[in-house]
């Protein structure tokens, strides 16, 4: 086993051993509070950062930090991450009209494959120094007073609206409810603006959970465990704080700690899905949501 070989291994046992860790309600909210700063790096490489430190908010590795007018500070240590290694292969190109042929050569096409994976390390914005000229806008607290909360709500939901029918209720004792057959999302219309947030995107994340896993023998616990994890981490990217309800909402659904570890990819999957359509969506209030934590 050569040296990568060894990093790799090490990286992996090192996942494996961070999320023997998360096993409760708590410590399942406080990794999700952090991977609301990390929501586009993959499962893996989130746990990986999260192992080696808790505290960490914004990484880039060496050469990016100096693009951004920063330098890592002397004595920093680096994060190890694991980073797919490409390598270039011929493939035939399939001809648009396949009635027609032509010689091997001309059909040949290069394209870029994964080929493994390499140990690289980032580094956390803590240990650097130097500009913040160029740093990307993080979004910090868009929480504020009731308007404020409204505007977000009704910005989702017409947002989620392409998608999905949406419609306010009254008169029911659940919160909100998304229908599999007919893909309209409820939401109690009586609710307070943050509820009524933190229900839209619940809703939103079952609709994505079925859509990405249709298989009828998923457990109900399982997909609200993921729904509920969904809208945390999109409403803490928003700025907005629902671990006073998403708390005791997972706990009642939590009946077997193993299964946080068999949600968590799709949780960061769905996560990122949403996060990054608002960003690239035509309103303006999501901007600030896109910005460069992409892996190395």
């Amino acid at each position: 086993m050569n040296k990568n070989q060894e990093k790799i291994k090490a990286a992996l046992e090192r996942i494996d051993t961070c999320l023997a860790t998360i096993d409760t309600d708590e410590d399942w909210l406080r990794y999700l509070s952090f991977q609301s700063l990390f929501y586009n790096y993959s499962f893996g490489n989130t746990i990986l950062i999260y192992s080696q430190n808790p505290e960490a908010s914004y990484v880039k590795g060496y050469k990016a930090w100096n693009q951004l007018g920063r330098y890592v500070k002397k004595g920093a240590k680096g994060l190890a991450i694991l980073a797919p290694c490409f390598k270039k292969t011929e493939v035939f190109k399939e001809p648009e009209n396949k009635s027609e042929y032509h010689d091997a050569e001309g059909e040949k096409e290069v394209k870029k494959v994964i080929s493994g994976f390499c140990v690289t390390y980032v580094y956390d914005i803590a240990d650097t120094d130097g500009s913040d000229e160029y740093l990307p806008v993080l979004v910090k607290g868009l929480a504020g007073n009731s308007e404020a909360e409204k505007e977000i709500y009704e910005r989702l939901r017409a947002f989620i609206s392409k998608e999905h029918t949406v419609t306010e209720v009254t008169g029911t004792a659940s919160k909100g409810s998304y229908n599999l057959d007919t893909g309209v999302i409820c939401v109690r219309g009586d609710l307070d603006y943050l509820q009524r947030i933190k229900t839209l995107l619940h809703e939103y994340a079952h609709a994505l959970d079925f859509k990405m896993h249709p298989e009828p023998d998923v457990s109900r616990n399982r997909r609200e465990l993921i729904a509920e994890s969904v809208a945390f981490v999109v409403a803490m990217r928003l700025g907005l704080d629902t671990s006073s309800y998403s708390m005791s909402y997972i706990k009642s659904w939590l009946k077997d700690a193993d299964e946080l570890k068999i949600i968590a990819d799709t949780v960061q999957k769905v996560s990122a899905r949403i996060i990054n359509n608002l960003a690239e969506s035509s309103d303006s209030a999501f901007s600030n949501l896109k910005e460069e934590q992409e892996e190395e």
